[in-house]
């Protein structure tokens, strides 16, 4: 059977007392610990776009465009470059600054439409 198909409910097995009752509690711990880092994740995301709405608001005031491919670029190699000093897949960092580069630019589109009304 797939993994796609199958389907271990941790929190049974760790009360089970059976043979994998110690790995399923070990699971547990850490995914306590992916929740602290992922709600860690979100707390810095949230801070990054009020930063980054600082900037959209600036670059409208000032008539700049919402894109500078420029920045993006030299981020992209950055990020990567960093992803791969700490063990990441550099795809996934470069992945994660579109995500995030893409949704402040549409953020500085809107601020745009907002500071100078056609």
């Amino acid at each position: 059977m797939s993994d796609a198909k199958m389907e271990t409910v941790i929190d049974d097995q760790a009360q089970s007392g059976g043979p994998q009752a110690q790995a399923a509690r070990q699971v547990e711990e850490l995914r306590a610990d992916v929740d602290t880092i992922d709600a860690a994740i979100v707390a810095m995301l949230a801070e990054r776009f009020r930063v980054t709405r600082r900037i959209g608001l600036l670059k409208a005031q000032a008539g700049f465009a919402s894109a500078d491919m420029h920045r993006e670029s030299a981020q992209i190699a950055a990020l990567r470059d960093k992803a791969d000093d700490y063990g990441l897949n550099p795809d996934l960092a470069e992945a994660y600054l579109h995500l995030v580069a893409d949704a402040a630019k549409r953020d500085h589109e809107r601020l745009a439409s907002q500071v100078n009304p056609r």
